[in-house]
């Protein structure tokens, strides 16, 4: 029987071999994990109103969840903190006319930077029309302050923890092990600079140059949409925008979050904003499909251990994202 040093060492070689060779392939998995933990169910991009807390009016504040990381996904066949989920509840709201006043409900690190722009975009064109509360919980991060920018007010808990403005992107670099492992990757290319982030070899400062200004491009997005959402001079967004994360109660002196408080804070706010102190507060849910129970049923765990093991579990590629 092989030893455990053994079966770990095989594992190392094994995970460099898929990564070497089936790069695109593993990121092709990505996604459809992604896409079939509640794609191709028949409820994914449909959502049903639940009713939680009843007034004495006919019109409705609805809230609107941003739960868990946020990602593209423009064919709406994932569950989650989508584009396209989230904008499809916007126009749920915008098309009831009973609804008179939206909670945004953020409680996300963040996520893709595409993603989390065009979920901004729809809070500050329906927030031309009807008040829009964002109302943050444990985390509000990145991308999740992103897309609060937009909204008409901002509610935090004290201990929420939100900021961190500013753009990531991780890119491996497994050259020592596999050079340790005896393990090389044959490149043959059309340009110097087409396998730009390859895992195989060290950066080149050209290389980091690139990656550097694409960031910097998406840095000075998240700078202006701060400094327009939230009226604050942009010279004064970048010395607090350096990435850190800040308690809802340094955000509330910074400027960034209007007050503290809760769900009923931000009910009460959207009812005044509104002007209907009788309305009722909903809720949109996704209605349930056929598929959504099978990675439970071990369904995608293939899928979800060789993404853990490459250290891909997202997409290549710019974010706007908290990463511990």
């Amino acid at each position: 029987m092989a030893s455990k040093k053994a079966k770990r060492t095989w594992l190392v070689i094994g995970i460099l071999v898929v990564i070497g060779g089936l790069w695109a392939t593993a990121l092709a998995i990505s996604s459809f994990s992604e896409g079939f933990s509640g794609g191709y169910a028949a409820g994914a991009g449909e959502f049903e109103e639940v009713l939680l807390e009843e007034g004495d009016s006919t019109n409705k504040i609805a809230m609107i969840n941003v739960i868990g990381e946020i990602f593209s996904d423009p064919e709406g066949g994932a569950l989650g903190a989508t584009d396209y989920n989230i904008l499809n509840q916007f126009k749920q709201a915008e098309e009831d006319r009973d609804v008179v006043g939206i909670i945004l409900n953020v409680d996300s690190p963040g996520g893709g930077v595409l993603a989390s722009d065009a979920i901004y975009n729809r809070v500050s064109e329906v927030a031309e029309d009807l008040p829009v509360v964002a109302l943050m919980g444990d985390t509000a991060a990145s991308g999740g302050y992103y897309v609060s920018a937009g909204a008409t007010e901002i509610i935090a808990h004290r201990f929420t923890w939100t900021g961190s403005i500013g753009v990531i992107a991780t890119i491996p670099n497994l050259s020592e092990a596999a050079g340790k492992l005896g393990i090389g990757m044959t490149v043959i290319k059309s340009g110097a600079l087409k396998d730009l982030g390859s895992p195989f070899r060290e950066m080149t400062e050209e290389e980091r140059g690139l990656f550097q200004t694409l960031i910097d491009e998406a840095y000075t997005g998240f700078v202006e949409v701060v400094s327009e959402g939230r009226d604050i001079p942009e010279a004064r967004v970048r010395e607090i925008a350096d990435g850190r994360i800040y308690s809802g109660t340094q955000a509330r002196d910074l400027g960034l979050v209007d007050r503290l408080g809760d769900r009923e804070t931000a009910f009460n706010r959207a009812k005044r904003l509104a002007d209907d102190k009788d309305a009722s507060l909903v809720v949109y849910q996704p209605v349930a499909g056929l598929f959504d129970d099978l990675p439970f049923l071990g369904f995608s765990s293939t899928a979800d251990e060789i993404k853990e093991e490459l250290g891909i579990s997202r997409k290549p590629g710019a974010a706007y994202l908290w990463i511990p």
